[in-house]
């Protein structure tokens, strides 16, 4: 065995150790003068190796272990250019920690630890918010920490894969949206431009954000919604801040109904002429006639409670049709994997667990077969 004497200056290492209450980890590493120093690290393994990586960058910078003092309210502000997030996701996080500071007040951002944490779900539950909110507010902490220590802020997060942080959430029933209530909300619907975006939501299964930054052109005046080849492009547009929630740029064919619908859309938008092509003169697909602004992802749920109380439906939002679409996917015999490539889910999990509702006419099928086999 290698003698740790002759261990190189910047060598970090962990030290394992088995307890009653299982096996912890312990961070230890040689100053210059050959004093031996240790940190603990809990009994999250990943956690340790995390730390243990990121003391051997401090040696080697010779940072010595030694991060800037900064407030809750500085890193507030300089958050608008750490993270690389749609400006409402960052926004969002911002008054998460605006809350952290207010509920807890931390000097620095080094003092958020899981002590505190627990104190801040604690007093969020208090004032009577649910689990579902309280979590929200746990992922965008998590979050933002993440991002100080990408900054070199902080030395570790200490929020990461700690299962223990989030709450228990009620299972909850996914509201199915079946087409002859969809047939009903669009009969309620005065605005033509505000059907179309309807009739996308529910026949393609986009995000909200999704339909609000729809383009009809692409950055180099492709076409996104390609009507002559029947296919819609999700895009990402970092330098506008228009995200999709996984990141990722997807090619969708278009549902007949949907083609149908933005091709009326597309008959009626203003257009320009621009080195010798026809261009709408307005570049996103749901605007306001009056100045081209597009709609506001708050305005469209806000009209779509209206529009659900006017058709004198059961409640449901504007997400809920995206819902319906894997759930309608799933009855027409589509296989999960693929309807999370059509939906650009990030896992089939997610799809499982948040987006699909009964799917009876496969759950009559398998009892059938049950019944004959037996």
């Amino acid at each position: 065995m290698r003698n740790r004497r002759t261990r190189h200056l910047t060598a970090v290492w962990l030290i394992k150790r088995r307890c009653k209450g299982g096996t912890t980890y312990r961070l230890r590493w040689r100053d210059r003068a050959g004093r031996q120093h240790s940190h603990a690290c809990g009994r999250d393994y990943v956690l340790a190796r995390t730390m243990r990586d990121q003391k051997r960058e401090e040696l080697r910078a010779g940072l010595l272990g030694e991060y800037p003092d900064m407030s809750v309210d500085d890193f507030r502000e300089r958050l608008k250019t750490l993270m690389a997030k749609s400006p409402r996701t960052i926004e969002t996080t911002r008054e998460t920690l605006r809350l952290v500071n207010k509920l807890c007040r931390p000097a620095v951002i080094a003092d958020i630890d899981r002590g505190m944490v627990m104190d801040f779900r604690a007093k969020r539950l208090a004032a009577g918010l649910s689990p579902a909110t309280v979590n929200k507010d746990l992922r965008q902490l998590k979050s933002a920490l993440s991002y100080a220590v990408d900054a070199g802020l902080l030395k570790a997060n200490p929020l990461l894969r700690w299962k223990g942080m989030m709450l228990r959430e009620p299972e909850k029933r996914i509201r199915v949206v079946e087409p002859a209530e969809f047939e009903k909300l669009l009969n309620a619907c005065k605005l033509p431009e505000l059907r179309v975006l309807l009739t996308v939501a529910y026949r393609q299964g986009l995000r909200r954000t999704e339909l609000t930054n729809l383009r009809w052109l692409g950055p180099h005046d492709e076409p996104l919604v390609d009507l002559e080849n029947h296919v819609l492009h999700v895009i990402n547009r970092w330098e506008e801040g228009e995200l999709t929630k996984s990141r990722k740029n997807r090619s969708i064919p278009l549902h007949p109904e949907a083609r149908e619908a933005l091709a009326k859309l597309w008959e009626a938008t203003p257009k320009i002429v621009e080195g010798g092509a026809v261009k709408p003169k307005f570049p996103h697909v749901f605007v306001w006639p009056e100045d081209g602004r597009q709609y506001h992802p708050d305005w469209v749920s806000h009209y779509f409670a209206s529009l659900v109380e006017e058709a004198g439906l059961p409640a449901c939002s504007i997400h809920d049709l995206r819902r319906s679409f894997s759930t309608l996917a799933q009855r027409a015999g589509v296989d999960k994997y693929t309807v999370k490539d059509l939906g650009g889910w990030s896992a089939v999990s997610v799809v499982e667990r948040h987006y699909t509702g009964e799917v009876s006419s496969v759950l009559k099928e398998a009892m059938n077969r049950i019944v004959a086999a037996g």
